[in-house]
C-alpha cells in the first residue's frame, strides 16, 4: 500500500525522482507561468529564480542538485543553471550567450551535460561548473548530448558529412567515439548506465518511404542487440544498472502504444494487457520494477487513463494500492520510480508521491477541485473539493481565495473517521482571469494548498453558442485525429525529442 503526498495541481508537465525519494518537477505557479519544484522529503521549495518568465526542468541527480533552464524575460535567451538546498541557485557559463542553451541529464558527481541551440553543440559542465568542450572531429557538424553516466561517459549523437545521424558517446576527456548508424540510415544513443550499456534508436526508410525506428541496446563487449517485437517502431523511455530497459511499441501512425520490456537475457516482453487499448512504460528501477500508464475504452466512447505497476511483469492498477484516499482521486500516470519503490504519479489532483508501506506527512491528502462550469459573470460557482487525513481524530477547517481581490473566505467542511468535503459558492462581479487557491488545515496546524486558474466571461452570442456546422468533413476529420505521443517517454528531455525530430525524422 501507499501513502500519498500532494506535490502540485495539475497541469504537470515533467517530473523526476531520485534514489533519496526526493522530486522535482515542472509545474503552473500561482503566476500562472512555469515554474520548478523540489520535494526534500518533507515540503516543496519553488527553485526558479524569482521574476523568471519560464524554467524548465533538465534533471535531478541522487544528492538532491537539480540540472535546469530559465529564461528570464523576452528577448532573453534559456540560461542553464544547477540548484542545491545548500548553496541555491548557481548559473552555468553560457557556451552561446544568443542561443538558447538546455541541459539534459546530471550525474551524481555533479557533472551535467546538454547543448546550444543555435549550433546545436554538444556541451558538458563539470561538478565547480566549469564549461569542458565536447568535441567533434573533422567531418562532423552538429551534435547533442543526452546523457552522462558516473563515469563522466556521455551519451548522444552527432551529424556526419553526409547529413545523417549517429549513435555517439564522449569520454572522460571529451573526445567523441563514434558508434555509427548500425546498418541503419541515422541513429541516436540516450541513456547510458554505470555498465556503460547504452539504450538508443535507429531509422530506417521502408520502400513506401516511410520512417521504421527501431530501439536497441549497445556495450563493446557485446556490441549492439535490438528490440525485436512485431511493428516496425520501438523506443526506449528507461534503462537501469541491470541493462534492462522499457520503452513503448507504436505502428506506423504513431498511435496505440503498448508498454515492452526488453534484456539482452529475457529478450522481449509484451507489457500490455487487454482490455486496455493503449500503453506505455516510463520507469525502471534496479529491482525491476516498472510504472507507466494503460488507457481503457469506454462505453460512452472517452477514454480513462490510469497508472499502473508491473512487478515480475503483473500489472496492477496503483489505484487500488492507495491507503486512505481522498474520494474521487484517480491516478493517471506513474512517472517514476525510486530505488526503494516510491513512486513520483500525475493524478486528476495534480502531481503526487506515493510512499511505499504508507508512510507520509501529517498534512491533509487533496483530491480534486472541481468547479461548476462554464463560471460566469453574476452567477454563482460552486466548488468541492475532497481530503482525507490519516490522522482520524483531527477536523480540519478550510478556506478558499477566489482570485478576485476579496480574500480568503472560510468554506463549509465536512467530515468523518479522516475523509471530509471542501465547499464553497462564489459570484464573480465580472469576467477575466482568475486563479483560485483553496487550502485545508488540520487541528496541529498542519496545512495542504492546492490551486486553480479559472476564466470567467460572459457566454457567447447566440449564433456562435450554436457551433460551427459539425459535422463538415474537416471538423469530422479533427475530432477522428489520431494521439500522438513523444517518441522516447517523459524520461527523455523535450531537447532530445527535438534533435530527433529534426534530425532522424528527415
Amino acid at each position: 500500500m501507499y501513502g500519498i503526498i500532494n506535490l502540485a495541481p495539475p497541469p504537470i508537465f515533467r517530473a523526476f525522482i531520485n534514489a533519496r525519494s526526493q522530486a522535482v518537477f515542472e509545474y503552473t505557479g500561482l503566476d500562472n507561468t512555469l515554474h520548478i519544484g523540489f520535494f526534500d522529503g518533507q515540503r516543496v521549495i519553488d527553485v526558479s529564480p524569482a521574476g523568471a518568465l519560464v524554467s524548465t526542468l533538465g534533471a535531478l541527480n541522487d544528492h538532491g542538485v537539480v540540472a535546469a533552464q530559465t529564461r528570464p524575460t523576452i528577448p532573453d535567451t534559456f540560461q542553464p543553471f544547477r540548484w542545491t538546498a545548500a548553496h541555491g541557485l548557481t548559473f552555468l557559463p553560457d557556451p552561446d550567450p544568443g542561443a538558447d542553451t538546455f541541459v539534459t541529464d546530471i550525474n551524481n558527481r555533479g557533472q551535467i551535460v546538454g547543448s546550444s541551440q543555435v549550433v546545436d553543440r554538444a556541451v558538458r559542465w563539470d561538478a565547480a561548473n566549469r564549461l569542458v568542450p565536447l568535441l567533434l572531429p573533422a567531418g562532423f557538424t552538429q551534435s547533442f548530448a543526452g546523457d552522462i553516466n558516473e563515469f563522466n561517459i556521455t551519451a548522444g549523437a552527432a551529424t556526419a558529412a553526409d547529413g545523417n545521424s549517429h549513435a555517439v558517446l564522449w569520454n572522460a576527456a571529451g573526445n567523441l567515439i563514434d558508434l555509427g548508424t548500425f546498418g541503419a540510415m541515422s541513429a541516436v544513443a540516450g541513456p547510458i548506465n554505470n555498465r556503460n550499456e547504452v539504450a538508443g534508436a535507429t531509422m530506417n526508410l521502408d520502400s513506401a518511404g516511410n520512417q521504421n525506428f527501431r530501439a536497441f541496446l549497445w556495450n563493446r563487449r557485446d556490441g549492439v542487440a535490438f528490440v525485436t517485437p512485431p511493428g516496425p517502431n520501438t523506443f526506449i523511455s528507461a534503462l537501469n544498472e541491470r541493462s534492462e530497459a522499457v520503452g513503448r511499441l507504436l505502428p506506423p501512425d504513431f498511435s496505440g502504444n503498448r508498454a515492452f520490456y526488453f534484456s539482452r537475457t529475457r529478450g522481449f516482453v509484451d507489457l500490455h494487457r487487454a482490455p486496455f487499448v493503449e500503453s506505455s512504460a516510463g520507469d525502471i528501477n534496479d529491482r525491476g520494477t516498472i510504472v507507466g500508464s494503460m488507457i481503457r475504452a469506454n462505453a460512452d466512447g472517452s477514454q480513462t487513463e490510469l497508472a499502473f505497476r508491473w512487478t515480475n511483469f503483473v500489472a496492477v492498477d496503483l489505484n487500488t494500492r492507495l491507503l486512505n484516499p481522498p474520494a474521487g482521486l484517480v491516478l493517471t500516470q506513474a512517472l517514476g520510480i525510486s530505488a526503494t519503490g516510491d513512486i513520483v504519479a500525475n493524478s486528476n489532483a495534480g502531481l503526487v508521491l506515493l510512499r511505499l508501506g504508507g508512510a507520509c506527512t501529517d498534512a491533509p491528502v487533496l483530491g480534486p477541485l472541481t468547479l461548476s462550469e462554464p463560471v460566469r459573470p453574476d452567477v454563482a460557482a460552486t466548488l468541492t473539493l475532497s481530503f482525507s487525513d490519516r490522522n482520524v481524530r483531527d477536523t480540519h477547517t478550510a478556506t478558499v481565495d477566489w482570485g478576485d481581490g476579496s480574500g480568503p473566505q472560510a468554506a463549509a467542511v465536512q467530515e468523518n473517521d479522516g475523509q471530509g468535503q471542501v465547499g464553497a459558492t462564489h459570484t464573480y462581479a465580472g469576467s477575466g482571469e482568475f486563479t483560485i487557491v483553496a487550502s485545508v488545515t488540520d487541528t496541529t496546524g498542519k496545512t495542504t494548498t492546492t490551486f486553480r486558474h479559472v476564466t470567467v466571461e460572459l457566454p457567447p452570442p447566440p449564433s456562435i453558442a450554436a457551433g460551427a456546422n459539425t459535422s463538415s468533413p474537416a471538423a469530422a476529420a479533427g475530432s477522428a485525429a489520431p494521439r500522438r505521443r513523444a517518441l522516447f517517454g517523459s524520461k527523455v528531455p523535450p531537447a532530445l525529442q527535438t534533435w530527433v525530430n529534426k534530425v532522424l525524422k528527415k
